[in-house]
């Protein structure tokens, strides 16, 4: 683990990006005083490590919830500019991320009579806030015409994701451009889950796609 992290981190300096991208742009805005140097680096690995796994999840996501909702579709293909809803309800569905770990800064009290005391662990179930029955309709059900907004699929507050409108545009170009061709997507053999304690994701999902 050492020495793959090693590794990451030193992609993430300066002279080892592309000019122009990304990447660049986080260490000019330091030049800029905007971050600092320190920081620099770190927002650069945020997205390089964030912005793989879990992009390609949630791409896995949305493409089974297509593959196993075939109305929901050809609702996209009638109004491919629901692409983006489309991504944020699949992530709000599935998920890729179920938990995540944060640090109390202050003790918090929680509505029933439990306090978590500061410096203490506090891990979210991400998963159950974005099918709480309580803030969704139906929430196990895949639904275009839900407005999505609001899931923590990618946190929440000073801790969301900092690629989140990255994964957000890749996802809409590959659905954009296969809601333009792709008449049917469906599943061309059985699925196979990740086993993993952090992400939920697809290690096998054969799909067959029919143009028209």
């Amino acid at each position: 683990m050492a020495e793959l992290s090693a590794w990451v981190n030193a992609r993430c300096a300066r002279e080892e990006l592309a000019p122009g991208g990304f990447g660049a742009r986080i260490w000019e805005a330091a030049d800029r005083g905007e971050i600092t140097y320190e920081q620099a680096p770190l927002v650069v690995r945020s997205l390089l490590t964030a912005g793989v796994d879990t992009t390609v999840h949630g791409l896995g996501a949305v493409l089974h919830a297509f593959a196993t909702h075939p109305q929901q579709w050809a609702r996209l293909r009638s109004d491919p500019r629901l692409a983006r809803v489309a991504f944020d309800e699949a992530v709000r569905w599935e998920s890729p991320v179920q938990t995540f770990f944060r640090t109390a800064t202050t003790d918090v009290d929680i509505p029933g009579g439990a306090t978590v005391p500061a410096g203490h662990k506090i891990l979210m179930f991400l998963a159950a806030a974005n099918r709480d029955p309580r803030r969704w309709t139906d929430p196990d059900r895949f639904d275009l015409s839900r407005d999505p907004s609001g899931h923590v699929g990618f946190g929440m507050g000073i801790h969301q994701c900092v690629g989140q409108h990255v994964a957000r545009l890749e996802a809409e170009a590959l659905l954009t451009a296969l809601a333009r061709r792709v008449a049917t997507i469906e599943l061309a053999g059985p699925t196979r889950r990740h086993h993993n304690n952090t992400l939920r994701a697809w290690e096998s999902l054969p799909v067959r796609l029919a143009l028209g």
